[in-house]
């Protein structure tokens, strides 16, 4: 969590008048808040430099906890809320940080299921749908997990089973867990097609693969850092004529 505190501040504070000393509490706070919400608009433009195509979600996964009179820190971190997917702080950390990436919601289904091995993660396969971020289209997923039985308890009806409308869907028939010789899962496959060359008529929807490891690629405390002491003294000065003004009036 990246921080802006009044320390950085000091020399400014140093040659105040009565007047200005009475607004002091507010004209910081809001400085620390408002250099905090220009730290967050730089990290924004930095993901959509570092990352390929990032989601609105990744573009929307910071937040400011803004500052009060009482107190005077302004903080900019990850969001840790989710919305049928993983916080921000689950797939954003090995970005910052480095080192491997946390399970995906799918991935973790297919743990608890016994599908995939707790060694392997998924990525698409060469027939994958992918959207336009390059991403597994939600919907395939979707199909793939409940033609498998991969939904967990939770979502369990999604799940195929032996109704007329889940065979009318085919879901069970289309896709299954490609083995290899060893009989170790390798992957999730749908069959496109019937008859003597129905081996042929198959492609891979997501693969199985060794756990994937992360360099940092983005910068996050050094850029904020950066930020912060750019804009500290310019919003400081703005927000100090604010106080003055309101407190005049």
């Amino acid at each position: 969590m990246f921080k802006v505190e009044a320390d950085g501040l000091a020399a400014q504070l140093a040659a105040l008048t009565d007047l200005e000393k009475k607004q002091l509490p507010f004209a910081t706070a809001l400085t620390l808040t408002r250099t905090a919400e220009k730290v967050e608009q730089r990290l924004v433009g930095e993901m959509r430099t570092v990352f390929d195509r990032p989601t609105s979600w990744t573009l929307n996964s910071l937040r400011v906890f803004p500052a009060t009179k009482q107190k005077l820190v302004a903080r900019v971190w990850m969001k840790n809320e989710a919305d049928k997917s993983s916080p921000a702080t689950k797939w954003l950390s090995p970005e910052i940080y480095g080192g491997p990436r946390q399970d995906k919601r799918s991935e973790a289904m297919l743990r608890q299921r016994g599908i995939l091995p707790a060694n392997k993660y998924i990525v698409p396969g060469a027939g994958a749908q992918l959207d336009q971020f390059g991403n597994l289209k939600r919907g395939q997923i979707t199909k793939v997990l409940s033609g498998i039985g991969g939904f967990t308890q939770q979502g369990y009806t999604a799940n195929a089973s032996g109704s007329r409308r889940s065979r009318a869907k085919g879901n069970a028939r289309r896709y299954f867990v490609m083995y290899d010789s060893q009989r170790q899962p390798i992957g999730i496959a749908e069959r496109t097609g019937r008859g003597p060359n129905s081996r042929a008529k198959l492609r891979i929807i997501m693969a199985f693969v060794s756990k994937p490891s992360y360099s940092k690629a983005f910068n996050f405390f050094s850029i904020a850092e950066r930020e912060a002491e750019a804009q500290l003294p310019v919003q400081w000065r703005l927000a100090l004529a604010q106080a003055l003004s309101t407190a005049r009036r």
